[in-house]
């Protein structure tokens, strides 16, 4: 094969030549992608969503998965301790424990949707039809209240009451109306807009129970081999490694798995405490809406520093508006039960599973609010406690690399 005898200027114009080429061929490319930018933001878009479709069914199953696995485990080593036939069935144990547990949840929402939400719904509709008396008793109050008092104007502050429920008293006028509305007299346009909506999302909300239907099926598999998928998990893992970083990954990952569940099923059990607190609390006071309010007081208290804060303030503002003396025993009362929780019940749950400090959870729900809403609000503080894990321990290492065990 004849070889090609190539001076050291033959080198440099080759190069050159390359060089050219590379440039032209990616400035061709970039104008090629600019010209044709929506056509392939549109099937970037295209491909997301449809990954999205397939993998979400997947997603739901695992968070099943994981929020159940707790409770899976406890029943197993509850049952199994001392008893020879469960001991000797563990498949057996396992299966039984995942349809105990699919049973309470699936047979508590089914309570919750057939008694508690037609008590909430018709609660929430009387207060608000109720609004106009309600606000107009308070401004009495406010009246023979601020007669007594010179340096304030009782008219102010009535108009400033006003014009912040202004928004309520127009969804109590608009119950008000739909009530008294005959068939003859009623909005046609607005119910069928209404009809058109709810068909028009009919699509969705089946899409959206078949995913939650494949999820939980996708989640009893998950629970009942779990051990399997871990260890393939360790495996492909150990593949991919070296022996020390497979270790040390699934070391981290146990360490991430643990600051999760304990505070999800931690914080979980805290305001499921709370709201059952407060439930009870509530009606020994007497106060109105005791059921709404202790709900809206164990939402909220899953949000940390700030959920006590979103649920005491409107549960305080309801019940002034119903009765203001009541309003202001359940500010006591909330004020009181929050402190319990966090003084004494949520550091005998949580214990030190987190070890951030509030300026960090306060960012982290600041954050996560801004970023996911109420949802961001919850598992945005679990996520700053792994970064914040991590970044010390970096720290730290960067500083006996440098500085031994030498203190500041």
């Amino acid at each position: 094969m004849k070889k090609w005898n190539l001076t050291p200027n033959d080198k440099i114009y080759i190069k050159l030549a390359i060089l050219v080429f590379l440039v032209l061929a990616a400035t061709t490319l970039f104008n090629q992608v600019i010209g044709n930018l929506p056509s392939i933001s549109n099937t970037i878009h295209k491909f997301l969503q449809m990954t999205q479709t397939l993998c979400l069914p997947f997603l739901m199953g695992f968070m099943i998965a994981y929020i159940m696995n707790p409770f899976v485990n406890f029943f197993e080593r509850h049952t199994m301790q001392g008893n020879n036939f469960f001991i000797r069935h563990p498949r057996f144990t396992r299966t039984l424990g995942i349809m105990l547990i699919y049973t309470i949840v699936i047979g508590s929402i089914v309570w919750i949707i057939i008694y508690l939400v037609p008590e909430i719904k018709s609660s929430v509709i009387t207060f608000a039809k109720q609004m106009p008396i309600y606000t107009t008793a308070l401004n009495q109050k406010i009246e023979e209240f601020f007669l007594q008092v010179d340096f304030i104007d009782g008219e102010d502050v009535n108009r400033l009451l006003n014009h912040i429920l202004n928004p309520l008293l127009g969804v109590s006028a608009d119950l008000q109306n739909s009530s008294n509305l005959l068939p003859d007299e009623a909005n046609w346009e607005g119910i069928s807009n209404v009809l058109n909506l709810i068909i028009g999302n009919v699509f969705s909300m089946g899409r959206f129970a078949f995913n939650l239907i494949m999820g939980i099926f996708i989640a009893f598999y998950m629970l009942f081999d779990k051990e399997k998928f871990l260890h393939e998990l360790r495996k492909l893992t150990y593949t991919l490694t070296s022996e020390t970083r497979a270790r040390r990954i699934l070391y981290n990952g146990r360490r991430i798995h643990n600051i999760f569940q304990s505070f999800i099923v931690g914080k979980a059990l805290d305001s499921l405490i709370i709201g059952i607190l407060a439930f009870i609390g509530l009606n020994l006071i007497g106060a109105p809406l005791a059921l709404v309010l202790s709900i809206i007081i164990g939402v909220t208290n899953m949000i940390p520093y700030f959920g006590p804060f979103l649920g005491g303030i409107p549960s305080v503002i309801i019940t002034l508006l119903i009765n203001p003396l009541d309003g202001v025993w359940v500010g006591l009362f909330i004020l009181a039960l929050q402190q319990f929780d966090g003084n004494f019940l949520g550091p005998k749950i949580l214990g030190n599973s987190l070890d951030v400090s509030p300026l960090w959870i306060i960012l982290a729900v600041i954050v996560g609010g801004a970023l996911l809403g109420p949802l961001g609000m919850f598992i945005g503080v679990p996520i700053f406690a792994t970064i914040k894990l991590f970044w010390s321990e970096y720290i730290d290492r960067r500083y006996r690399k440098k500085y031994g065990d030498a203190d500041l």
